[in-house]
């Protein structure tokens, strides 16, 4: 009657007892290559099912129809970033910003006192309301940047001298600078910027108000 207990060795065939790690006779390891090589084989499993999960989600995913049936779909492409165009109030945390009006100007300023732009330059000029949409008063520190920025994400800080200028010019300039906004209330402030006059004229342009963009050509 054969004894279940007992095998024959994989590499000189003599008989042994089954479950033991080297054959008695030629010393041979009985063990199959996982149990030679635990680490090695977690890792290649850990490996294998890292390919069979991208290779299943690649882009793609299961959504379940109304007949109780499923269908494949295509993943929802990326959201695209809004741009503002002029009249569009752009919300902020607790102001409400509003570009009116763009001007590409050589000078500003009044008879008295103007400001010529530089050679190979372009004043930007700006007009833009600020609405205090909180329930609380705000300082000038509280607003969002407004800052002008070209097709290459460059940010362009405004003239201070020009924007004086033009502040004049315009007479619409009533923004709070040592008091606060109360809720509630509007007010108008402008800037101006001096870029170069070739690369305005090449490329698109935007004011952007704490990280939102408004589209000004």
């Amino acid at each position: 009657m054969t004894n279940n207990k007992l095998g024959n060795c994989k590499t000189c065939g003599k008989e042994i007892a089954k479950g033991v790690k080297k054959c008695p006779h030629c010393g041979k390891d009985q063990r199959s290559f996982f149990g030679r090589h635990k680490i090695l084989s977690f890792i290649g499993i850990l490996i294998l099912f890292g390919i069979v999960g991208s290779a299943l989600g690649g882009g793609e995913e299961e959504v379940s129809k109304a007949d109780g049936t499923s269908a494949t779909t295509a993943a929802a492409p990326a959201k695209e970033e809004k741009v503002y165009k002029l009249g569009e109030a752009v919300q902020n945390d607790k102001v409400e910003i509003t570009v009116t009006k763009f001007e590409e100007k050589a000078q500003v300023g009044n008879e008295y006192l103007n400001k010529d732009v530089s050679e190979g330059g372009t004043f930007v000029a700006i007009q833009y309301k600020i609405k205090n949409t909180s329930k609380k008063p705000v300082g000038m520190f509280d607003y969002p940047a407004v800052t002008l920025v070209d097709e290459e994400g460059t940010a362009y800080d405004a003239d201070i001298d020009a924007s004086s200028n033009y502040a004049i010019e315009t007479n619409v300039d009533n923004a709070k600078i040592a008091s606060d906004l109360n809720p509630g209330i509007t007010v108008t402030d402008t800037k101006v910027f001096e870029v170069s006059k070739e690369s305005f004229a090449a490329g698109k342009w935007f004011i952007e108000v704490g990280g939102e963009k408004v589209q000004l050509k």
